[in-house]
């Protein structure tokens, strides 16, 4: 359960944005929301509008989890 009031407007997301064939995949990274556009411009719109639509689907609440992840740059030893 959320405490306090929560809106959507104090969520904050990561997008990755990555050339294909195509034009651009566009990544959510903290909630597995992924789109695709033809053009840089036109795959930001339509990861925002896929996340306005995952909001209004599942609601606030689960997604609070997500903003709670942790992310850190790790090394890994090339054998």
């Amino acid at each position: 359960m959320v405490s306090g009031k929560l809106k959507s407007s104090d969520l904050k997301f990561t997008g990755k944005f990555t050339p294909c064939e195509e034009g651009y995949l566009g990544e959510c990274l903290e909630v597995d929301v992924i789109v695709q556009g033809k053009t840089l411009e036109e795959t930001k719109m339509r990861l925002k509008e896929a996340m306005q639509f995952h909001l209004e689907v599942f609601g606030l609440e689960e997604l609070v989890g997500s903003q709670k992840a942790v992310f850190e740059t790790f090394e890994v030893s090339n054998v």
